[in-house]
């Protein structure tokens, strides 16, 4: 499982922009999945989750859980929102 985190942590360096705050982190793994949270903030939703294009989070799980994939288990990845009070 900490190879698959390292390689979800290296896309995400890549293609997420640096002033979007969030935080990856593993959950735990099961027999037949490798569980993941992502928590971001209320503002930046919509690059995760976007109605329109399905979102960056369910892109990558549709790739990751496709029938050409070569992980032997399905990707999970909890998507939570920060909501921050002043």
């Amino acid at each position: 499982m900490q190879d698959i985190f390292k390689t979800f942590e290296r896309l995400f360096d890549n293609v997420i922009p640096k002033d979007i705050k969030y935080v990856f982190k593993e959950k735990y793994e099961t027999d037949q999945t490798y569980e993941f949270i992502m928590i971001v903030e209320e503002k930046d939703l919509d690059i995760f989750k976007s109605k329109k294009s399905g979102g960056l989070i369910n892109s990558v799980i549709n790739m990751c859980n496709s029938e050409i994939s070569n992980f032997s288990k399905k990707i999970v990845i909890d998507l939570e929102v920060l909501e921050l009070y002043a």
